[in-house]
């Protein structure tokens, strides 16, 4: 527990001086955790991978080499247990040796200026990563670091950067000129995660003619908005445009409800005949051709988790599974599946699947897990939606001696590729479900962590003790697992 009392009986002057020593201890911090990542990666070159035995086995750990040019390659798994030490995901644990390593063998100057206490780590990590990108040879990206270290602290960040920008291009102009030309040939459409307000940012490169249409066809669809009574400010009415194209149905009939008709005439000036008026909306806009805006609408599977007056009231909250798990309102989940054809499933309640004795997970039971646990079971995963369904204790074919009903909630759970590896190959990695939904991690020094629907936490502080009892669960695993084992 730390004390944090102490900061209401500063004064202007200690606050000031609090303020500063504070900064200093931040440097050292952020630094002591570049270092340790370095050390790992020295600590897990991949040295003692033996290939005596053979070819080594699909998804089996590798050498890689993470930084750019001049770095020495680290064995792949590495960051695993790296990220459960540091209470993040395996991604952010990668990126941070990757970036010591680009800082100590690309970046000698500023790597020293940050022993110093000059620059942040933040800012250094950034410049490997710039520099990383680029793709530059040793020697140029120990140029830009030349050039550009003693302007660490001293420029604004904005500008600092430019000149980093600059540096970069300057040190190989044709490799510059490709990348431009290749970002050129790049064309993608993307979206950031949703923010609190349920906002996302659609990133999209796209030949520039493509863009200009669709820009018109949100501008000309904002403008019937308009019409129609939206008094949202023109930005907004053009955000709803783009949910409205990715509705085909709604889209034609706004624009067919809105078309301006060329009325043609007669060499006399007299018009000719022009289609009989819709019955409904009276509107003479000639239909192109005969469509059924139902078939149209994207499906959508409606999962209910929501009791009935929750529903009729329009308040509570909704999970979007496809945006990874983000919690919804009520009111907005009803807008959204205003949209689509809807087909209602009913409740999966995981306690009443049966297993199987088969490999592959049955349908219902796949699609109960995924409810119940979007995300990969790996400690601090970020991954949504993970591809496998994975068998904590390895499946036995039952030709083989394996006994019935392995395939069952208990012997499941949701893990992306690279935590499947790791369980699968990483030497020293145990893997153990006590009760479903319940995912015990032993790493390869011997640190336990849990992870269930509640997140993830460390179990023992020391490897040489065994998993602390809590719940009832644990209580139970405690007589089931020996003491772990160091693996050095």
């Amino acid at each position: 527990m730390f004390d944090v009392s102490w900061v209401a009986d500063l004064d202007a002057a200690s606050a000031c001086a609090a303020i500063t020593g504070n900064q200093t201890d931040l440097r050292e911090q952020e630094l002591r955790e570049l270092l340790l990542a370095a050390h790992w990666a020295v600590l897990h070159d991949g040295e003692a991978m033996s290939t005596a035995d053979g070819p080594a086995l699909p998804g089996a750990e590798r050498r890689r080499q993470l930084g750019g040019a001049g770095t020495p390659p680290v064995a792949e798994f590495a960051c695993a247990e790296l990220g459960l030490l540091m209470g993040t995901g395996f991604i952010s644990a990668d990126n941070l040796i990757r970036d010591a390593l680009d800082l100590q063998h690309r970046h000698p100057r500023l790597w020293a200026a940050l022993a110093r206490g000059d620059g942040r780590v933040w800012k250094a990590r950034k410049i490997a990563q710039l520099v990383h990108r680029a793709g530059l040879s040793l020697e140029d990206a120990r140029a830009v670091d030349l050039r550009t270290t003693a302007y660490v602290d001293s420029l604004p960040w904005a500008s600092f950067l430019r000149l980093v920008e600059a540096e970069i291009i300057s040190a190989d102009p044709a490799a510059a000129d490709e990348r431009r030309q290749a970002r050129e040939l790049e064309q993608f459409v993307t979206a950031n995660p949703s923010d609190e307000q349920g906002l996302k940012t659609l990133i999209a490169r796209a030949e520039a003619g493509d863009v200009i249409v669709f820009m018109a066809m949100c501008d000309r669809i904002a403008e019937i908005l308009e019409v129609d009574g939206d008094t949202a400010p023109a930005g907004a009415r053009r955000a709803r445009a783009v949910g409205i194209l990715g509705r085909p149905a709604d889209a034609l009939a706004l624009l067919q409800r809105h078309a301006v008709v060329d009325v043609e005439t007669t060499e006399d000036g007299e018009p000719l005949d022009l289609p009989a008026p819709c019955p409904s909306c009276g509107d003479t806009a000639p239909v192109p051709f005969a469509i059924d805006p139902e078939r149209l609408r994207p499906r959508a599977v409606l999962y209910v988790r929501l009791s009935a007056e929750a529903l009729r009231s329009g308040s509570g909250v909704a999970v979007l599974v496809n945006d990874r798990s983000r919690p919804i309102t009520v009111g907005e989940a009803m807008t959204l599946l205003g949209h689509c054809r809807v087909s209602v499933r009913p409740v999966l309640d995981l306690r009443a699947e049966l297993p199987a004795d088969c490999y592959e997970v049955p349908a219902r039971m796949r699609d109960a897990l995924r409810l119940a646990r979007p995300s990969s079971v790996f400690p601090w995963s970020t991954s949504g939606l993970a591809p496998d369904l994975d068998h904590t204790i390895p499946f036995v074919p039952l030709a083989a001696g394996g006994r019935p009903g392995q395939t069952r909630v208990g012997n499941l759970g949701p893990m992306n590729r690279f935590a499947h590896r790791v369980k699968t190959h990483g030497r020293g990695w145990r893997h153990r479900q006590p009760s479903p939904g319940v995912y015990l991690w032993r790493t390869p020094r011997g640190y336990w962590f849990r992870s269930d629907r509640h997140g993830s936490r460390p179990l023992a502080g020391d490897p040489a003790d065994p998993p602390t009892p809590q719940t009832r669960c644990e209580r139970h695993l405690a007589g089931l697992l020996p003491a772990p084992e160091v693996v050095t």
